[in-house]
């Protein structure tokens, strides 16, 4: 599924969608809020780049990045958690990563982290993918559309 196909199955069951995102730094917001069903699905999202962003904006708790580093799956559904809390939204997915084109901290590039969070629950996947960071980007938005649609069974 591509991310207009999935706006349109949100915007039928009138589901709300955010994110933050790192390493894929809103380009997953702004090919969603290209859709013409962004006015229904999307209020807004988050670009948390930096470290310091995801604890100061986001408020993902430093220890769990001290403990986990920026680059895991507890960090990226702290994310997609925070995110959907601050956007009020039913859904929310969080993108951290090393998107080249350099390693960070220690983490290879294309070594990428999604998450996905509803109100009660989270869960998170860490994918490694080849390629510039433009291609890691494509990848990661896309992986991230195909998260969440398995979280939704659709």
């Amino acid at each position: 599924m591509d991310i207009p196909t999935l706006a349109k199955y949100l915007a039928k069951w009138k589901l709300t969608l955010t994110s933050a995102e790192s390493l894929t730094s809103g380009t997953f917001q702004t090919h969603l809020a290209a859709t013409p069903e962004a006015h229904d699905i999307y209020p807004g999202g988050f670009i948390t780049y930096a470290t310091e962003a995801k604890t100061k904006i986001l408020g993902v708790p430093e220890t769990v990045i001290d403990k986990c580093g920026v680059v895991s799956e507890e960090v990226a559904k702290k994310m997609a958690q925070q995110a959907r809390k601050l956007a009020g939204t039913h859904f929310a997915l969080g993108f951290t990563g090393a998107g080249g084109p350099t390693p960070l901290n220690g983490e290879p590039v294309g070594t990428v982290c999604i998450g996905v969070a509803d109100r009660n629950t989270s869960i998170a996947k860490t994918y490694h993918f080849k390629g510039d960071p433009e291609s890691i980007m494509a990848q990661s938005r896309q992986a991230g559309v195909d998260l969440l649609v398995s979280y939704l069974a659709i």
